[in-house]
């Protein structure tokens, strides 16, 4: 072939729709083999759509529903909870009243992270934990904010309304909570001797976050995105796994006071 019969301009469509095809299909080939030489990452990735699909579907809500956010515990007049029990109940039938419900799909996967390994007993019978995830308590009264328990406290802002979200960027919606730790919908942790100005020996553990992704866990953020955030302190980062609901809460951070405070960061800024 001459050098003059090459075409010089740009590719058909016809032709691009091949590539675009061929690409498509090497990575349906491909991402299996992918999974199962990094089962880990595969497990995270997957941990970060079901939270992107969580916060998506609490954003929907209060679009639908004037601006009004979903609670992350009871006891607010107006606004449901967005979970109604703690993993040990039977949970297939109660996740399916949760308002968001619907925004996700009807995918009952969607509440769990696969990385968790942990099991509910139904009429003797083991099934996976129904849900990995737990909102963050700033979306409820934040009782836990100024460090003791206190549902009426007025030091740290809490968020009835999307538009009240001060920083969304840099306000966690969702988490993955350590198996151990979890029990109802919602992630509590201290605001109140977590500031860069506080001693470390202030710094306090009142839920744990999750340690499965690489020591770290996923959060998402009320601007909708997500983020892997690696603990660094062995508080936190080595917690152990039993799958036992032994792990004691409400605790000194100790090693991990950095990371809790990277996380009270993350939460809400003061009245």
């Amino acid at each position: 072939m001459s050098r003059a019969t090459w075409r010089t301009g740009g590719w058909t469509l016809l032709e691009l729709a091949v590539v675009a095809g061929v690409l498509a299909f090497l990575g349906l080939v491909l991402a299996p083999g992918l999974a199962r030489t990094n089962p880990a990452a595969a497990k995270g990735a997957q941990c970060a759509r079901n939270l992107y699909t969580l916060t998506s579907a609490w954003r929907m809500y209060a679009d639908e529903n004037a601006d009004v956010l979903v609670a992350s515990g009871s006891g607010l007049v107006g606004r449901p909870v967005w979970v109604t029990f703690g993993v040990e109940s039977n949970p297939f039938a109660l996740l399916k009243s949760s308002p968001l419900w619907t925004h996700v799909g009807q995918n009952l996967s969607t509440f769990r992270c696969p990385a968790d390994a942990a099991k509910v007993l139904i009429s003797g019978t083991a099934f996976p934990s129904p849900r990995s995830y737990s909102m963050s308590h700033v979306f409820g009264n934040g009782a836990w904010l100024d460090k003791s328990f206190n549902p009426n406290q007025t030091v740290w802002r809490t968020y009835a309304r999307a538009a009240e979200v001060v920083i969304p960027a840099r306000t966690f919606v969702f988490l993955d909570e350590h198996p151990d730790s979890i029990n109802d919908g919602s992630f509590a942790n201290a605001c109140t001797g977590a500031q860069p100005t506080d001693p470390p020996s202030s710094a306090w553990i009142i839920d744990f976050p999750a340690n499965y992704h690489n020591g770290g866990c996923n959060l998402s953020f009320a601007d909708g995105h997500v983020e892997t955030h690696a603990w660094t302190g062995a508080k936190i980062r080595n917690a152990p796994i039993n799958y036992t609901g032994n792990l004691l809460l409400n605790v000194p951070a100790e090693s991990s006071y950095l990371d809790i405070r990277w996380l009270a960061s993350r939460t809400t800024v003061r009245r």
